[in-house]
């Protein structure tokens, strides 16, 4: 059995520990860094093409470790944070960016810190979902633009713009590149030394930073910036010279927060380069530049993301929203429109519907609203309540406002027709109509529904639907028979059994399951024996059927001839 000396057990339990908490950093090499006479990498063992793993072995830095130890121009930055503790890796060309996909063994989730070295190519909206829900759930983006127009393979984006399309309008960072190469005030300016720093002592890039805090006349050495302007969660820490600190426009270094991650963003590429690489690229000194701060200030950047917390600002003032129509304790029937206002010290990026704490509606600008079809749910009450949102997640919820769902029940039949043959006549029934469950339609030619029910010696309930037409419909004079047909013209019932030669008659249903064109399945008798309004068959919920006809015997009664529906439900 091998010993081990008591020395030799704290040395393995301190490396083990100390490798337990080493945060990892992930460079961005896929996007195009190495495009014109850029060289944006850690290292490359082929010009062009950076490795995942930087040569040699990054377990061989030690202190006095030059920075030409890898040939990339952003191995000063890389060598630097080694020494600091971190972990480097590099995205080769071809790989992916991903979140949550466990067959990636590149997955933003293996990572703290995803620095993206101005990229020069869009990002793919799975590309653009990926990052947000890195930082969202707890990752550290540091995002690295330069002058507007910096387009190194004029493909019609820079990384500015990248960027912008990263976060999105308005931005879910609350921070915008000012990308306009024909803006001399933001878009492009040379500006070194910046030490237009942030008077909030708070700073974890100015004053509390884990690195030290930069001097009074090195700061930020700018060749070639644009500037960003803030809202929301993104708070500043360096402005251009020219420009008023602790403001939301002119600020060339700046960090936010986006759920549980954070962000940091520099506007100049300058910041992070060293003048080394191994392709014959036209790069420059500037992240161990003696003459400025810039190492310092993204190392403190870098150990905020990947360890820190406040600093960035951090929207915490969530957005108000109330419902304005329908109106607390309304009767509603129908479709009906929900409306709501909303708003938010910085800006709402969309309301949401809920009706009893389901969501049924998204509506990302104003007015807001949602077309309720309220026949979907029970006639009773009913809740309604919404959401608003803001770029940084916060989440304003409105007072409920209860209504009464009060529809008809039954079946709609707006537009369905009623066919009379052997002498064709069509009546197609009015909109609005709704016939009851287990309830009727009658359809009577030429009489007020008062003179109908003395005629017939009856009294219509209120589940019995009246229409006359005027004399159109139905004209019985013998041997008719019908037909029932939805809007669509799909026949439900029918063609019945048919009148007698002579009419004079009535047919009363038996069975609503039973075909309409069997004659057993009809009670025929004399007109006297009819009976608007009631005595249909027990049924077995088949729906809306032709129940009974009958004419009106006479001189002068076709007035009262009737064709009768029941809804069999």
């Amino acid at each position: 059995m091998k010993k081990w000396s008591l020395s030799l057990l704290v040395v393995l339990l301190v490396a083990t520990s100390l490798a337990a908490q080493q945060k990892t950093i992930l460079f961005d090499a896929a996007h195009a860094q190495t495009a014109g006479n850029a060289d944006w990498t850690l290292d490359e063992d082929s010009c062009g093409t950076a490795q995942r793993f930087p040569t040699p072995d990054q377990a061989g830095i030690t202190s006095s470790t030059a920075e030409t130890y890898w040939n990339g121009a952003h191995s000063a930055m890389g060598v630097d944070l080694v020494k600091k503790g971190f972990h480097v890796e590099s995205l080769p060309v071809g790989a992916r960016i991903s979140y949550g996909d466990n067959t990636n063994a590149q997955d933003l989730s293996h990572y703290n810190v995803f620095v993206m070295p101005e990229p020069n190519i869009a990002l793919t909206s799975a590309e653009i979902t990926a990052i947000r829900n890195f930082v969202f759930n707890g990752g550290g983006l540091f995002m690295i633009a330069d002058h507007a127009g910096a387009d190194r393979n004029s493909d019609g984006i820079d990384a500015a713009g990248v960027f912008n399309a990263l976060m999105g309008s308005p931005s879910v960072f609350g921070i915008t590149y000012n990308d306009n190469s024909a803006d001399k005030t933001f878009g492009w300016f040379d500006d070194h030394p910046d030490v237009n720093y942030t008077t909030d002592t708070a700073s974890p890039i100015i004053w509390t930073g884990a690195y030290g805090v930069p001097s009074s006349s090195k700061g930020l050495g700018l060749f070639g910036s644009s500037t960003m302007t803030l809202t929301g969660a993104a708070k500043g820490h360096v402005w251009k010279t020219t420009s008023t600190h602790d403001t939301s426009s002119g600020v060339t270094y700046a960090t936010s927060t986006y759920g549980a991650g954070r962000i940091a963003a520099i506007a100049d590429s300058s910041v992070t380069e060293d003048a080394t690489n191994s392709c014959g690229h036209s790069t420059f000194l500037g992240y161990n530049d003696p003459s400025y701060d810039n190492g310092l200030l993204v190392a403190n950047g870098i150990n905020w993301l990947a360890n820190g917390s406040g600093g960035g600002g951090g929207d915490t003032t969530a957005p108000t929203v109330s419902i304005t129509s329908p109106t607390n304790g309304a009767t509603v029937v129908g479709t009906i429109s929900i409306n709501a206002t909303a708003s938010d010290n910085v800006g709402v990026t969309k309301v949401e519907f809920y009706v009893d704490g389901a969501l049924k509606s998204t509506d990302t600008t104003s007015p807001y609203s949602y077309s309720w079809d309220s026949t979907s749910v029970a006639n009773g009450s009913h809740s309604l309540t919404a959401k608003a949102y803001d770029a940084a997640l916060n989440v304003g919820t409105s007072a409920a406002v209860n209504v009464t769902v009060n529809n008809p029940t039954g079946t709609d039949i707006s537009g369905w027709t009623v066919t009379q043959a052997n002498a064709t006549v069509v009546y197609t029934i009015p909109a609005g109509t709704v016939i009851p469950a287990n309830g009727y339609v009658i359809i009577a030619r030429d009489a007020t529904k008062a003179a109908f029910q003395t005629f017939w010696g009856v009294t219509l309930a209120s589940n019995v639907v009246y229409l006359t037409t005027a004399g159109a419909f139905p004209q019985i004079n013998g041997s008719e028979n019908y037909t029932l047909k939805n809007a669509s013209g799909t026949v439900i019932d029918g063609p019945t059994i048919s009148t007698l030669s002579s009419a004079n008659e009535s047919l009363k249903r038996i069975d609503p399951c039973t075909g309409a064109g069997v004659t057993s399945n009809w009670n025929i008798g004399a007109t006297t024996t009819a009976t608007p309004g009631t005595g249909a068959g027990a049924g077995c919920a088949k729906g809306v059927v032709i129940n009974e006809f009958s004419d009106a015997a006479g001189t002068g009664n076709f007035i009262y001839e009737f064709v009768e529906l029941h809804n069999d439900k």
